[in-house]
């Protein structure tokens, strides 16, 4: 840990504010990783350094043994993996001439900017707040218009518009969050502050400056002032956003995932924001057992799982987990029952996985119908591949199976029975016995 000097120094230089910072540490990173880039997962608890091959090596002998904070490292080709202690962290890149340094603070409350993790901003529903429809009448509602259709600039351009024009607090909300985008906390403090004495934003600005205060963060009242029962139904989604993605880096991802799931269906908080929800989903996917396994029953929950964002990787992950847990034949229904969604470029390694799999559960039947559907769609060029043949010679019946004509398996890409799926899970012991105690609400 750096001396109180220099701390001060490496915070000024790479901007969170000081009074945010409680320790930081400063690593020199070998010349073969000059250019290295991050990539935080902070949810994950882990910075990937992305650097060229040759400097791998070099990066993690650089890095072994030289941070408290993050002390764990894993690589593979061109990357470099630090498991963290917290989700507390900021990592940054600081360049000095031609070396490179790595600056990793730990912070008293979760970062904030985009990249880390940093919170959802689901449009506010205008009509339900009885605000008038977009584009919007005033300089304010024109600005949230326009942040519901993605075009930052131009929300902010509008929301400058409406503050300069006197009385609009909706601006300084939204004019904080920009500025918490734009990682200057101290600004968006300002404007949510403003923006507090005013219904009905008070609540939700107050959820927002409490994830800027440790001490609000740490205190027994919390729950309540993320309280969506307490804020206009049309507020809703926002506060629910805001308190899953404070449990997900409080260690609380899974919980996080099953709500995230029970509300992205229509009308549920995460309707907007589709795709943040979906990765706080795939993450909790990704952890190991038996939390993984919790978050495939969160997957099963989810509505729509099959379109949209993350779909495939989705699917992907709770495939892994099924696997894993020593339920293939379940693992290869939920690939199966997806390969309608699947890039032509990927349905050979696609149905070749759907194979393996059904033959590592010893379904033989369906495993045939998988390469029966391949002959259809791929190329015989791809057929011939010494892969397939040694699937194809692995379906071959026996004459122990049922013939073809009694057999009752669906076609790949059709859907491949979730009902007796889920009943596999339970049958397979997916299902956790221990409740989720301490979810989010």
């Amino acid at each position: 840990m750096t001396a109180p000097a220099a701390i001060l120094a490496l915070a000024l230089a790479v901007h969170p504010p000081l009074s945010l910072v409680r320790e930081a540490e400063r690593i020199d990173l070998p010349p073969a990783a000059a250019g290295a880039r991050l990539e935080p997962h902070p949810f994950s608890r882990e910075w990937t350094l992305v650097v060229p091959p040759a400097a791998v090596r070099p990066t993690l002998l650089a890095l072994r043994g030289a941070s408290r904070l993050c002390p764990e490292l894993s690589s593979g080709p061109g990357r470099v993996t630090m498991r963290c202690h917290s989700s507390y962290l900021r990592l940054t890149i600081v360049r000095d001439g031609n070396s490179d340094r790595l600056a990793v603070f730990k912070l008293s409350v979760p970062p904030w900017r985009p990249e880390e993790e940093g919170p959802p901003l689901p449009p506010f529903d205008l009509a339900g707040l009885g605000r008038g429809t977009c584009p919007g009448e005033t300089p304010e509602l024109a600005g949230e218009c326009a942040l519901a259709a993605g075009d930052l600039e131009k929300a902010r351009a509008r929301f400058d518009e409406a503050v300069r024009a006197g009385h609009a607090p909706l601006a300084h909300l939204r004019l904080g969050d920009l500025a918490l985008r734009d990682d200057d906390p101290d600004a968006a403090v300002a404007h949510w502050r403003t923006a507090r004495a005013e219904a009905p934003w008070g609540r939700i600005a107050t959820a927002r400056l409490c994830e800027l205060d440790p001490h609000c963060l740490s205190a027994e009242g919390l729950e309540s002032v993320y309280d969506a029962a307490a804020v206009e139904h049309a507020l809703r989604a926002d506060v629910i956003l805001r308190r899953l993605r404070l449990a997900a880096f409080d260690g609380q991802l899974v919980e996080a995932a099953h709500q995230a799931a029970a509300e992205s269906g229509p009308g549920g908080a995460c309707q907007e924001t589709l795709a943040w929800c979906r990765h706080l989903i795939l993450l909790a996917l990704e952890l190991p057992p038996p939390a993984g396994l919790d978050a495939l029953v969160a997957y099963l929950e989810m509505y729509g799982r099959r379109e949209g964002p993350l779909a495939v990787e989705l699917v992907r992950a709770a495939a892994a987990q099924a696997e894993r847990a020593g339920a293939p034949v379940f693992a290869a229904n939920l690939l199966a029952a997806s390969t309608g969604t699947i890039p032509a470029s990927e349905l050979d390694a696609h149905l070749r996985r759907v194979t393996e799999l059904y033959l590592a559960g010893g379904d033989r039947a369906r495993a045939d119908e998988v390469v029966r559907y391949a002959r259809s769609r791929l190329s015989d060029a791809s057929m011939r591949a010494a892969v397939w043949t040694g699937l194809r010679r692995a379906v071959r019946p026996t004459p122990t199976l049922p013939s073809a004509a009694n057999r009752a398996s669906p076609s790949p890409g059709t859907d491949l029975d979730l009902a007796s799926a889920r009943a596999a899970l339970d049958a397979a012991h997916l299902i956790p016995s221990t409740s989720r105690k301490g979810a989010p609400p």
